[in-house]
């Protein structure tokens, strides 16, 4: 099961804002955003880059959620991506 640590809440506007999280599990660890709309509807991101993608093209992401409760299931259980290995993915697709 995974450690979750808020880290930062950003408002946008007064019931939307983007929560950023530190999950982590042993020695991993991993940045993730979720885009909280009236806490209603939450989205999860891996990425700041697929969070802005989201915010300024509304590309939807493939994982949300409408109960908190799922989505913090889904944080709790999910395999966690290491921050080196984000970081990697990006300096992949820019060569």
């Amino acid at each position: 099961m995974n450690k979750i640590r808020l880290l930062n809440i950003e408002y946008l506007r007064r019931n939307r804002g983007i929560e950023t999280y530190e999950l982590s599990l042993k020695e991993e660890r991993e940045i993730c955003y979720v885009y909280n709309f009236e806490d209603k509807y939450y989205r999860y991101f891996r990425t700041l880059k697929s969070l802005t993608n989201y915010l300024k093209d509304r590309i939807e992401p493939k994982v949300k959620f409408k109960v908190r409760e799922e989505l913090d299931d889904f944080l709790l259980y999910k395999n966690i991506v290491p921050i080196e290995e984000v970081n990697k993915a990006f300096i992949v697709e820019k060569a």
